[in-house]
């Protein structure tokens, strides 16, 4: 957490979180890194997660679990964030709310171990996961603690908010 807050510390931008998804992944390799762990249901679905540290200001690096057996709901953290795959394969597919306040499809990426994504605060922040053949355990940091923050949910078949 300290490397990252130091890769963070010159502001959050594409840069500074394509620099702390690569210390993700390096750290990620290092053997015992990623502990068994009690998992959280997420999203009210067949994935879950639990946080591995949360600081006093927010920051916080969460070990999640993305089931094959069905995506995510389309969901915001309210939150930049940067998610490293560990384990299995991943779907990650971002959305971009529209100015008629619809979200749809900006891009959709495989992840496989050591890869990883970013995005920015809201309203960038807005995405879906699904693993793929079998669990992608993945690590997440988070400029907030997102366990304690109202998310938005997005119908995908309308675009539409659900709620939030």
């Amino acid at each position: 957490m300290d490397r990252a807050r130091e890769l963070l510390a010159g502001g959050i931008d594409e840069a500074s979180l394509d620099a702390v998804g690569r210390l993700l992944a390096e750290s990620a390799r290092d053997a015992g890194f990623v502990r068994d762990a009690e998992m959280h249901s997420l999203h009210g679905s067949e994935s879950s997660f639990t946080i591995l540290q949360s600081d006093a200001d927010g920051l916080t690096l969460m070990l999640s679990r993305f089931s094959p057996e069905a995506a995510t709901p389309i969901h915001d953290h309210k939150s930049w964030g940067v998610a490293c795959v560990v384990r299995g394969r991943d779907r990650y597919t971002h959305w971009e709310l529209t100015p008629d306040g619809v979200v749809r499809v900006l891009y959709e990426k495989e992840l496989g171990p050591g890869s990883f994504v970013t995005w920015l605060d809201p309203p960038h922040d807005i995405h879906s996961q699904q693993g793929i053949d079998e669990d992608a355990m993945e690590l997440v940091l988070f400029g907030k603690n997102v366990t304690s923050i109202r998310r938005n949910y997005y119908d995908p078949a309308t675009g539409k908010p659900i709620s939030g």
